[in-house]
């Protein structure tokens, strides 16, 4: 059995979100994933077993990252307002520095190639962050709602504000983000 190595599992990952973004995952195939890599199809199979782990094991990866840099600075005893705003300030950091991942995410959010197994995973480390939504609801400053559509009004605007401000001939050259998250907090607080 051949040994793992780190760098060149960065570089399939790599290769995996960037052939996604630019073809659609459908029409990526293992060989234009090892040539991107710089890697032999072979040495894909020492990693994944088939293209659907590959992309499985691929998209947990980015999500459970994305999860983790979202909750980056969270403090168990500071305001749910203050925690909510974090969050949203971490999404908006999070698709700045990790577009391409940011990008493999939407896409990937809504692929049927995602198997049960790897979303439950993904909720899994999510936990932190529906955790401040439910101490919010129990608190009574958020509305009486499902975490995952009070998180759903922060993270959607953020994120489509985002690709619109990217755009060269944006509508929203001048976008204060600032503003964008307290639109966010009110439209979730009670």
């Amino acid at each position: 059995m051949r040994m793992k190595d780190d760098n060149k599992k960065n570089a399939i990952t790599k290769a995996v979100i960037s052939l996604s973004n630019e073809i659609g995952f459908s029409n990526v195939s293992m060989s234009k994933i090892a040539k991107r890599a710089g890697v032999s199809s072979s040495t894909l199979y020492v990693y994944y077993e088939n293209k659907d782990d590959m992309f499985n094991k691929v998209y947990a990866d980015v999500k459970i990252q994305m999860h983790k840099e979202c909750a980056k600075g969270l403090e168990m005893n500071e305001t749910v307002e203050n925690s909510v705003k974090k969050i949203c300030k971490n999404v908006l950091r999070y698709i700045q520095e990790y577009t391409e991942e940011f990008l493999f995410i939407e896409q990937s959010c809504n692929s049927p190639f995602a198997t049960e197994e790897v979303l439950n995973e993904i909720e899994q480390h999510s936990k932190e962050i529906v955790g401040i939504f439910e101490r919010g609801i129990k608190e009574g400053v958020l509305k009486q709602t499902s975490p995952i559509l009070l998180i759903s009004f922060c993270y959607y605007p953020i994120q489509q504000i985002f690709k619109e401000y990217r755009k060269p001939n944006s509508m929203l050259p001048d976008t204060d983000f600032n503003m964008v998250f307290q639109m966010c907090w009110d439209a979730i607080k009670r």
